[in-house]
């Protein structure tokens, strides 16, 4: 039993030595800025201003990669600080917004935008909503265009009042008649 734990052991050991050297050379970001984009800037390079605009909405649309749910721009992780800076790099080389987002789903998947186009099983998602709102607003309309709705509600009218047999019924039994 003791050698089963130092085989497991030193198998623990191997494998967090092996992820520590696999850590120790990740892909950088600068080796991936050395990647071009197979087709040239869509712009002129624009000026520093309109840079840092462009950056930061391209970044609002792309999802980090390490994060649950946070974009590019609103998280703080290394991998999402990296892709910031190619975003900015792209749209300094003036690169569009469609093009760069293109760049990032080529390298990470059609997950990587926040939001996804509106196409395929995704358009469903878009479509629903609007369809059950107009589908329920039509029943309702149609529901209460019914014969049955439209019919008299049993009110007593007073003639009909006192002849009511249990009403009588009652009234006898209480004493009141």
């Amino acid at each position: 039993m003791k050698s089963f734990r130092i085989v497991i052991l030193a198998a623990f050991i191997a494998g967090m030595v092996g992820l520590s050297a696999h850590a120790e050379s990740p892909a950088s970001p600068s080796a991936e800025a050395a990647v071009p984009l197979e087709e040239p800037p869509a712009f002129e390079p624009p000026d520093p201003e309109t840079v840092v605009a462009r950056t930061r909405e391209v970044a609002k649309g792309l999802r980090c990669p390490v994060c649950q749910g946070l974009s590019v721009a609103d998280s703080n992780a290394d991998s999402a600080r990296a892709m910031h800076d190619r975003i900015e790099e792209l749209v300094a080389q003036g690169y569009s917004e469609e093009q760069i987002s293109d760049y990032f789903v080529d390298r990470y998947g059609a997950w990587v935008r926040l939001e996804p186009e509106a196409e395929g099983m995704a358009l469903v998602i878009f479509v629903m909503p609007a369809a059950l709102l107009v589908f329920g607003g039509l029943w309702l309309a149609a529901r209460g265009r019914s014969p049955e709705a439209n019919a008299e509600s049993p009110t007593a009218d007073p003639t009909d009042y006192e002849e009511d047999e249990y009403r009588k019924r009652i009234l006898a039994e209480l004493g009141e008649r």
